[in-house]
């Protein structure tokens, strides 16, 4: 009677090409040790195989109460492979309030709604008011980042590659982005990118991103371009 096998665990993460150009690493633990022994039989073969592109940290495997991985670790033992993680994606609240305190941005969390607030007496009510618009009139350098927290933010000197824009709602940047733009990061499906000089190293939408390992079409690449989610979830690049 042959010998019946047992079936094989899961690898502690993996890696997965994603139709927008970057690379998701799917967590299935977050034990240090397992991850450690992973990583180094993964990049044995190909330690050099990846040149620095950006990556997603994909958690919606992991268990709701599952411990936060050290997530600066992590990080940089996949840069000293040639991954440039930078977000994740599907996180629990303590998955995600962990690699949001290790400078990672969080993307789509996971877990219940809170609970709405009672809302006050229809005669006092006040309207609710937008964010108000961040505005930026210095350039960034590599390495520095700005977020406007619920609302828009605009940028009137150059994005350099290394920096990061970060908005709950639309990006606008009247000189060159050649750094990173990620608009919609609460999951605003509707917000926009706006450059008068588009050349950026990546771009996202709500959590959908794509990154440029070549320049962009000859029709946006260092123009005037808006970018945009089409209704199948595609990042869509348009000259203005």
């Amino acid at each position: 009677m042959p010998r019946r096998r047992e079936p094989r665990p899961a690898p502690a993460l993996e890696l997965k090409t994603t139709r927008f150009a970057g690379i998701q690493i799917i967590l299935n633990s977050t034990e240090h040790a397992a991850l450690n022994t992973h990583l180094t039989t993964l990049f044995a073969a190909t330690p050099d195989f990846f040149g620095g592109e950006a990556a997603v940290f994909e958690c919606g495997r992991l268990p709701a109460d599952a411990a936060p991985p050290d997530w600066a670790w992590l990080v940089q033992e996949l840069k000293s492979r040639g991954l440039n993680p930078f977000a994740v994606q599907n996180a629990s609240g303590e998955l995600a309030a962990a690699a949001a305190q290790a400078g990672l941005l969080v993307l789509n969390a996971a877990g219940p709604a809170p609970a709405p607030e009672p809302a006050p007496p229809t005669d006092t009510a006040p309207v609710p008011a937008a964010a108000p618009t961040r505005f930026v009139d210095k350039p960034l350098r590599s390495g520095q980042r700005v977020y406007a927290a619920g609302g828009d933010i605009v940028v009137l000197a150059a994005v350099s590659p290394g920096a990061e824009v970060i908005a709950d709602g639309s990006i606008h940047v009247y000189a060159p982005l050649k750094g990173r733009a990620l608009a919609g990061a609460r999951g605003d499906t509707s917000a926009r990118i706006f450059t008068t000089h588009l050349e950026a190293e990546l771009v996202s939408i709500a959590g959908v991103y794509r990154t440029f390992d070549a320049a962009p079409d000859t029709a946006v690449a260092k123009k005037p371009a808006q970018i945009r989610l089409a209704e199948a979830s595609q990042i869509v690049i348009e000259p203005l």
